[in-house]
């Protein structure tokens, strides 16, 4: 999740027109496509190291690992966040295919508060999901597997920090927008540091 996507989602209420919204196959194809990629860059960079042993090649799958993990939660958490504020019923188009970021367009106008917070929970809970996952179904016999897993956790309370705030001041009567707008940059600070210690922690427990 980027500062960039929070603020789009916070103040682009303007619905996309169907005419002009991307396929959401294609869109779900192209995002599977770059996991499939950045997943395939880490395991070979692990697997250099691991049947190296250089020095170079274990900072290397370790940076990998940082940078991946944190990628494909990032973009998991964002497919999240979209699907609980479909599914919810909620109007939120896709955003025009211009670049890779935000997803998706959160119409605050034609959308419940029910519909946010579903939104808001759909973002959280995959995120948290796939950080158990990689745990659990990765030997974590190699600094960079728990790099990988870390940057997993990492991010997840990373998200966390900025998001559950939000919804808990939505649940006792603020508008969302409102709520949205708390978050600034000693919150992103906060956040960001609270999840960096979450990864270091969870990396010198493994």
């Amino acid at each position: 999740m980027s500062a960039e996507a929070i603020s789009s989602e916070a103040t682009d209420s303007a619905p996309v027109s169907a005419a002009k919204e991307p396929n959401l196959a294609l869109v779900a194809v192209r995002d599977i496509a770059i996991v499939s990629v950045l997943l395939t860059l880490w395991g070979a960079a692990d697997t250099w190291a691991a049947a190296s042993g250089l020095g170079l090649a274990t900072t290397v799958s370790v940076v990998n690992g940082i940078l991946v993990g944190a990628g494909i939660t990032g973009l998991i958490h964002e497919w999240g966040h979209f699907t609980g504020a479909r599914l919810s019923g909620g109007t939120a188009p896709l955003a025009a295919a211009k670049g890779f970021l935000p997803l998706y367009n959160f119409d605050f106008d034609k959308s419940e508060v029910s519909h946010f917070q579903a939104m808001s929970l759909g973002g959280n809970l995959p995120t948290w999901l796939l950080a158990f996952a990689l745990a659990w179904t990765l030997p974590l016999d190699s600094p960079g597997r728990i790099a990988l897993v870390c940057a997993a956790f990492g991010f997840s309370a990373f998200a966390s920090i900025i998001e559950l705030p939000v919804m808990s001041r939505v649940s006792n009567g603020m508008a969302p927008l409102e709520s949205l707008g708390k978050i600034d940059t000693q919150v992103f600070t906060t956040a960001a540091l609270g999840g960096a210690a979450s990864a270091l922690v969870l990396a010198a427990l493994l």
